[in-house]
C-alpha cells in the first residue's frame, strides 16, 4: 500500500503527459491513444537538449569532485591518528547538521565576490561542498574496515601513499562510492532551489529550472507540456534507479555493518 502511494504520482505524471487536451482534466480517465502533442510543444518551447547537458554536466562534475576530495579526506582521517585530522573529521561532521538555507545569502555573496554566480562551475562547487560531510563520514568508516596489511604489502612493492590509495584502496571502497553516487545524484538532478537562485542565464538552466521557467513564461498554465517536461526530466533517474537499486542497497547494508 505504501509503495502504491509513492508510485501513483509517477504513474499519474506519465499517464497525463499522453492525454489529449480534451482528456487532460479527467484525472481518472485513461488516454484514448498516445498523444505526443504535449511533448512536441514542450520541445518547441524549451531547449531540452541544453537542459539535459547542463543537468548532466553539473551532476557529473559535482559528484566527481565529491568522490575525489572526500575519499582522500576519509582515508587520511581514518589512517592518521593526529588531533588535527580528528578535528577535521568533526569539522566535516558539523556540516551535516547545518541547514543549507542558513548559508544562502553568504554563499550568494561569496559567488558574487569570486565572479562565479551564473556559472556551472559555481553550481558544481556548491553541490560538491554540500555532499562532502556525509561522503567523508562514509569513506572514513569504510577505510577503517580495510586491513592495513594491504597498504604495507603495497609499500614493500614500491607503491607510494598516493598511488597505493588510488590503485589498491580506492577500488575496495566501491560500495561506498556507488552508494554515495546514487544518494547524491537524485538530489542534484532534481534540485530546483539552487539553479533558480544562482543561475540567471536561461542557456545554463537545468531541466527542473526549465520546467518552472516554462510555466512562468506562459500566460495561462498549460499543464500538458509541463507534464511532458517533468517526464523527460525524471525519466533518466527512473531508469537509473531500476538498474542500480540492488547495488545501492548492498552499499547501504555494507555501510551500516562497517559503520
Amino acid at each position: 500500500m505504501i509503495a502504491l502511494l509513492f508510485l501513483y504520482p509517477i504513474f499519474y505524471l506519465i499517464l497525463t503527459s499522453f492525454k489529449s487536451p480534451d482528456q487532460l482534466y479527467q484525472p481518472l480517465a485513461m488516454p484514448d491513444s498516445f498523444y505526443w502533442g504535449h511533448y512536441k510543444k514542450a520541445i518547441e518551447k524549451v531547449n531540452v537538449l541544453r537542459g539535459f547537458f547542463n543537468t548532466f554536466a553539473i551532476s557529473a562534475g559535482a559528484i566527481g569532485l565529491m568522490v575525489f576530495v572526500s575519499s582522500m579526506a576519509g582515508y587520511v582521517i581514518a589512517r592518521i591518528p593526529r588531533k588535527f585530522f580528528q578535528f577535521l573529521f568533526y569539522f566535516f561532521i558539523s556540516g551535516m547538521v547545518i541547514p543549507l538555507q542558513t548559508g544562502m545569502i553568504p554563499i550568494f555573496k561569496m559567488g558574487v565576490a569570486l565572479h562565479l554566480i551564473d556559472t556551472r562551475t559555481f553550481m558544481i562547487l556548491l553541490y560538491a561542498a554540500g555532499a562532502l560531510p556525509m561522503a567523508t563520514f562514509m569513506y572514513a568508516g569504510f577505510t577503517k574496515s580495510v586491513p592495513r596489511e594491504i597498504e604495507e604489502s603495497a609499500a614493500i612493492d614500491g607503491y607510494g601513499k598516493f598511488r597505493a590509495f588510488w590503485m589498491i584502496i580506492f577500488p575496495l571502497l566501491l560500495p561506498a562510492t556507488g552508494t554515495l553516487i546514487m544518494l547524491n545524484i537524485y538530489g542534484i538532478w532534481n534540485d530546483l532551489f539552487g539553479p533558480l537562485l544562482y543561475l540567471k542565464n536561461p542557456a545554463k538552466m537545468t531541466l527542473m529550472a526549465q520546467v518552472v521557467q516554462f510555466k512562468a513564461n506562459t500566460q495561462s498554465i498549460d499543464y500538458g507540456p509541463i507534464f511532458a517536461l517533468c517526464v523527460m526530466a525524471t525519466l533518466p533517474l527512473i531508469v537509473l534507479f531500476f538498474f542500480t537499486q540492488k547495488y545501492m542497497m548492498k552499499g547501504l547494508v555494507a555501510g551500516a555493518v562497517k559503520g
